[in-house]
């Protein structure tokens, strides 16, 4: 699966979007094993469901991963 990813990332939060198409924002990753692309997701949020993740993103063709930071 072809993989582009944009990320944004703010004092609060991780936004990152996964994208099996060119929407034009965010950078291409190559053509992904489904294996990598999980392991990609992992990387990014490690609490994910990671089929339910995978799931929507070979279904829908987008994947959004909002990750909140700590607060000290």
């Amino acid at each position: 699966m072809r993989i582009w990813k944009y990320q944004e990332e703010k004092d609060t939060h991780l936004l990152v979007k996964l994208y099996k198409e060119n929407h034009g924002e965010g950078e291409y990753l190559g053509d992904m094993d489904e294996e990598s692309i999980k392991k990609l997701i992992l990387e990014i949020k490690p609490d994910v469901k990671i089929d339910q993740a995978y799931g929507t993103l070979a279904y829908f063709g987008l994947l959004p991963l909002l990750v909140f930071k700590k607060r000290n």
